[in-house]
């Protein structure tokens, strides 16, 4: 077998792989990530939310809550409103709800999703999340 005959195989195995690879480069960027369809609010709508006695909740972990929450908002971790609602927000079915998670919306809009689906209708996700709250001037907590 001389060199040109070896290197014809060689060459479909390669246009394969760069094929394939292509293939699966466009598959997975064009797999659309989950989606709530939720409502969102912006900062300033989420500061209106506050005068109208609002109840806040933050979805995150713990351990990010200690770092910065909103003042009074209630710790839920997305988790726990995967399993089920807790009582702490049994009060606030009738209310507005805002709640939040980290900078990116990642676990924001499950949770209102969560709440949404709960009953609790007025349940919107802060769309820039805490970032965007301490960015905006208002008050945040935290260590």
């Amino acid at each position: 077998m001389n060199v040109a005959t070896r290197a014809i195989p060689n060459r479909r195995l390669n246009t394969m792989i760069l094929l394939f690879a292509t293939v699966t480069v466009f598959a997975v960027a064009f797999i659309p990530g989950k989606h709530y369809d939720v409502t969102s609010a912006t900062v300033q709508q989420a500061r209106g939310l506050i005068d109208s006695v609002a109840v806040f909740v933050d979805v995150r972990n713990e351990e990010a809550f200690k770092k910065r929450h909103i003042p009074d908002a209630l710790l839920i971790p997305v988790a726990v409103l995967r399993t089920a609602i807790p009582n702490s927000l049994a009060d606030a079915k009738a209310k507005p709800v805002v709640v939040y998670c980290g900078e990116v919306a990642s676990i924001g809009p499950e949770g209102t999703f969560l709440l949404n689906q709960a009953g609790y209708a007025k349940a919107v996700n802060l769309k820039s999340g805490i970032a965007g709250r301490a960015r905006a001037g208002l008050p945040v907590q935290g260590k």
